[in-house]
């Protein structure tokens, strides 16, 4: 199979990489640091390469340089080799080969990830101890670039802004993002950016998974009923408690203003409103409240009439202030799709709106700025201009891209109490193992503030929530905290079906008893019985049937069933299976109670 063809694309800059042959180190000694830097001071002269930033270990040698060709980037890497080999082969008496193989690259959108690449490679982010360059030193080798100039007016700003970006918490998600485009040889952008190059160079651009693709597995029509059991089951292990909504709401709390009425009976379009109802309805509910509910939503599309329905399992929490219950629901719904086996396949977006002033301040300073082009607007533009001018930024219309470059930015509008708010629940998420990307674009349609977050499987959204003290406190009529965030079902079921994922079925099953002999149908009757009185939480199916021994041991285990007993042919004895464990236990019909027990204490 031919290999592939490095990836080049003009006017981007190039994140770079070359390691050792045979993991052999490229550095010793301190002196071989100097000779590489004059080798790159000297290769990026020749060909007009600018070296926006480099670190070299024994390791690997990384650099981000803009080269204005893909040849010219070629020969800036065969001169590095042709000055630097000879030397290190000299110094350390050896021969042949230094690099490992051909070196990687990875083109990257410099308006998205420049900075954070540059922070990347000089922060030894990935994991690797290195001599580096440091903002704009040395400057015989660095160049700075655009968006290194767009920090401030003079360097020493731009050095001080910078410092204080790679302060902030480290972001696990995306340095996995950078490692694995830069060893795939693929393109580190957003994805719209990648979409159109993808159209362009009519070739696909983004990072694959590694290992064979998954066997096809066919869909199953129950896979949506499986996801919102595995989610009603978790919810209620976690202290949420189900409440059943109205299929029919009187009014929308928190729709956007325009919203039209769809028909003369509105039906319901989000969980949190029939919640909200609930909480003003049930005041012993209000204090320290977990609840969570599914059923159907239907929404609207925007300048639309026309209806979309929607499953979701949604959970609500209430009177909770602090960063611990976003905490505490953002690794909740971790632990979920780790469950269901998809964590690999999710990424968590998060973004901080302040509070309601410092949203409603960033919408005024946003209608400001777009009101004099309004003219050039479309009807539906000028309208979202009125009531959620912060959606024009994320469009795709040309104008509005080229507006948005200069666009307010909601940042200057959070207030410092808000801010650290938000380094404390980046921090306390990295504790907690969960990688997370703050997208500044991100934006909810609902009347959210401080924190808003989607998990996202590519552009796809299957989770979605946030805070709404606000309007949670204006429809219970007194200050009350509010969090929640819903499943979204048919996103994930489409997912799994992506992935060809099989979803194991929850177990509705605990203990499942099995008359080895039709004789000792009578006994195993009873002793359902007994046990039903001795144990009511559990649930206790018999098997009398005819199927072969191994068939109706088979059926327990595809039900879920924690215990599996057989009754033998005295009617007296009894074998104990447990799921997934192939030997087996002796025992009798009047000691399994105790038995039980201890089995089953944590019940």
């Amino acid at each position: 199979m031919p290999r592939k063809n490095r990836l080049f694309i003009e006017g981007f800059p190039h994140l770079t990489q070359l390691k050792g042959h045979n993991g052999e180190p490229l550095f010793r000694e301190e002196n071989d640091y100097t000779a590489f830097e004059l080798a790159l001071a000297l290769a990026a002269k020749r060909y007009a390469v600018a070296i926006h930033s480099y670190s070299l270990a024994p390791e690997r040698v990384l650099l981000m340089v803009s080269a204005e060709s893909r040849l010219a980037l070629s020969s800036f890497i065969q001169y590095l080799g042709r000055r630097y080999v000879p030397y290190y082969n000299h110094r350390y008496q050896r021969y042949g080969s230094l690099w490992e193989n051909r070196y990687s690259c990875s083109p990257l959108q410099a308006s998205t990830y420049f900075l954070i690449v540059k922070r990347f490679i000089e922060c030894n982010e990935d994991g690797v101890k290195s001599h580096h360059s440091d903002g704009l030193s040395p400057k015989d080798i660095i160049v700075p670039h655009q968006e290194w100039l767009n920090l401030a007016d003079d360097e020493v700003q731009q050095h001080r802004r910078f410092k204080e970006f790679c302060c902030t918490p480290l972001n696990a998600a995306l340095v996995i993002r950078i490692r694995n485009t830069l060893s795939q040889n693929c393109l580190l952008a957003t994805p719209a950016v990648s979409k159109r190059l993808e159209s362009q160079l009519a070739c696909s651009l983004q990072a694959r998974h590694r290992g064979r693709p998954r066997k096809y597995t066919p869909s199953n029509i129950d896979i949506r009923i499986n996801i919102e059991q595995h989610a009603a089951a978790f919810l209620r292990q976690r202290g949420y408690q189900q409440v059943r909504l109205s299929l029919i709401e009187n009014e929308f709390l928190l729709t956007q203003k325009n919203s039209t009425l769809l028909s003369p009976v509105r039906l319901r379009r989000d969980g949190t409103t029939g919640c909200l109802r609930l909480m003003t309805d049930t005041h012993s509910q209000q204090s320290m409240s977990r609840i969570w509910y599914s059923g159907t939503m239907f929404g609207q599309r925007h300048h639309n009439q026309s209806l979309q329905q929607s499953d979701q399992v949604g959970a609500e929490a209430f009177d909770m202030a602090g960063i611990d219950i976003e905490l505490e629901q953002l690794v909740l719904q971790a632990l979920f799709f780790k469950q269901l086996g998809i964590a690999e396949k999710t990424e968590l977006h998060l973004n901080m709106l302040g509070d309601p002033s410092a949203l409603k301040d960033f919408r005024r300073a946003l209608d400001t700025y777009y009101r004099p082009h309004a003219h050039l607007f479309a009807p539906e533009q000028q309208e979202e201009l009125k009531f959620h001018p912060e959606r024009l930024i994320n469009s795709n219309d040309p104008l509005l891209q080229l507006l948005a470059t200069t666009a307010p930015n909601i940042n200057d509008h959070i207030s410092t109490d808000s801010q650290q708010r938000f380094i404390r629940l980046q921090l306390a998420l990295n504790q907690a193992g969960i990688a997370w990307h703050h997208d500044t674009q991100l934006f909810p349609r609902n009347e959210y503030c401080q924190i808003v977050f989607e998990w996202r499987n590519n552009d796809i959204v299957i989770s979605r929530g946030g805070r709404y003290d606000a309007s949670a406190s204006r429809t219970v009529g007194y200050p009350i905290a509010a969090c929640g965030f819903a499943f979204l079902i048919g996103p994930i079921a489409q997912l799994f079906d992506k992935r060809k994922v099989e979803l194991n079925s929850t177990s509705s099953i605990d203990i499942v008893i099995i008359a080895s002999q039709p004789r000792v149908a009578v006994q195993t009757v009873l002793l359902a019985r007994k046990l039903r009185q001795q144990f009511p939480e559990l649930s206790i199916m018999t098997d009398s049937s005819q199927l072969r021994m191994a068939t109706r041991h088979k059926n327990s285990r595809n039900q879920g069933a924690k215990i599996t007993l057989e009754v033998e042919g005295d009617g007296y004895s009894l074998r104990l299976y447990k799921a997934k464990d192939p030997e087996y236990e002796t025992t009798t019909i009047e000691s399994i109670g105790d038995h039980l027990g201890k089995i089953l204490w944590f019940r």
